[in-house]
């Protein structure tokens, strides 16, 4: 008896050693079917149903000996129409039939059973495999001869089902892992060429912008000046209507100061030639000049200029989320101060736009606009931006967050470092002079 024993262990044993190292399911079946077949069980047909891990209502087949349609067909097979579906839901323990073509639990409207008739499958065991109380699949064997096993068959199989469990279980998690992994990293590489595309996009309408702004500073406003200096002089002949060419001579004016405006947010030459705070002052400067009520501006700078080491592009994102943000405060909190704080400290450089206006409406973060423009120019720089109340119940503040790596580099992980736009269109002694021209 001692002897019997200790051969089936041997034998529980070799499908042990078969199936170690194996990370292909349909080589584990075949390695189980090589140590199983006339040492345990006798078979001529040996497969395994695995519960999909993303849908338990459906299961794929594996086969060894003969191939049907259940492994042909591929995945996705309904577990409702497999004759072993009460042992792949865990209503019934095991199914065993000494004639598989007879037995009615195998046929019923709708059932995946025709490979019991095409294979000769007559005598049946089906047993689960299961792990953590879960079953994920059934073994089954079968064999062409009618009432071919026994309860010591049954026994066999359970325990050949209970060894290779585990082993299924983490072969499938594995691949599932594997699966999430690809699937991660594609979806990182498709935001990486969105960035990259975005960026690249961002980056040629300010170059565009730039240009325009040459052409209006270089063509238009030049017209316009002359228009200005010839209707000043014909104002001053005798004999001229001077009331009226005053009027021309101003709404002149009034359109060059609007032009020079124009310009000066199509370019914005202070950040070229001063650094990010100077260009910020001027805007603040520019934002709340005509306004019917006094706005008083501030700006504190404690990076001691660090922005202006960085990447110009990064530096131009951050002047137009300045921008947009001052605009927003100008418009719609009917604000007296606007204050910008740059600081710096372990983590991140942080460029706090805050007002003493109006507290904004709700759903104010999401209203789109000024707010997404800001959202999407943060994004592309690998940076965070928080839109906040004050806690006193007056005002609001814009908070842009740069980590301080992307500062110091210069760009976001993965980005390609680009010229600015400025050193993008100075490709002509011509255009360098035009660009720095106020």
């Amino acid at each position: 008896m001692m002897d019997g024993a200790e051969t089936e262990l041997d034998h529980y044993l070799a499908i042990s050693r078969a199936v170690a190292g194996e990370m292909d399911l349909q080589n584990v079946l075949n390695g189980i079917a090589g140590a199983v077949k006339s040492k345990l069980l006798d078979y001529h047909h040996l497969d395994v149903a695995v519960v999909l891990p993303g849908d338990r209502s459906k299961h794929f087949a594996l086969e060894t000996g003969i191939e049907t349609v259940w492994n042909r067909d591929g995945e996705g097979r309904p577990n409702e129409l497999a004759p072993v579906r009460q042992v792949l839901s865990g209503e019934i323990g095991n199914l065993v039939t000494g004639d598989a073509w007879a037995d009615p639990r195998f046929h019923f409207d709708g059932a995946d059973d025709a490979p019991i008739f095409e294979a000769n499958l007559r005598s049946r065991i089906h047993v689960p495999l299961t792990v953590h109380g879960d079953v994920i699949g059934v073994l089954s064997f079968s064999s062409p001869r009618r009432d071919a096993y026994g309860p010591d068959d049954v026994r066999k199989a359970q325990n050949v089902a209970d060894l290779i469990a585990p082993y299924f279980y983490a072969v499938i998690m594995s691949d599932q892992a594997k699966s999430s992994a690809r699937a991660e990293g594609a979806a990182r590489g498709r935001e990486h060429s969105l960035r990259h595309g975005a960026q690249r996009l961002t980056e040629a309408m300010e170059t565009e912008r730039l240009r325009l702004g040459m052409e209006l500073h270089d063509q238009t406003l030049a017209d316009l000046s002359t228009v200005y200096r010839r209707v000043s002089r014909l104002a001053a002949e005798p004999g001229a209507d001077r009331t009226e060419l005053q009027e021309i001579a101003k709404a002149v004016s009034r359109c060059t100061v609007e032009l020079r405006r124009i310009i000066e947010n199509a370019k914005p030459g202070v950040l070229d030639l001063f650094g990010v705070s100077q260009a910020i002052e001027a805007q603040l400067e520019r934002a709340t000049q005509g306004l019917d009520r006094d706005v008083a501006t501030v700006v504190t700078d404690k990076t001691g200029g660090l922005l202006d080491k960085s990447e110009y592009r990064l530096q131009l994102a951050v002047f137009r989320i300045v921008q947009e943000a001052v605009t927003n405060a100008v418009k719609h909190s009917e604000c007296s101060v606007i204050e910008v704080r740059l600081s710096t400290g372990e983590q991140c450089v942080t460029i706090a736009v805050t007002n003493d206006g109006r507290v904004p409406a709700e759903g104010w973060r999401r209203s789109g606009g000024g707010v997404d423009n800001i959202r999407t120019r943060a994004a592309l720089i690998g940076a965070e931006v928080a839109f906040e109340r004050d806690p006193s119940g007056s005002g609001s503040s814009t908070v842009l967050r740069i980590p301080c790596d992307i500062v110091h580099a210069g760009q976001p992980p993965g980005a390609v470092a680009t010229a600015s736009p400025v050193e993008s269109a100075a490709a002509s002694p011509a255009s360098h002079r035009a660009e720095r021209v106020q």
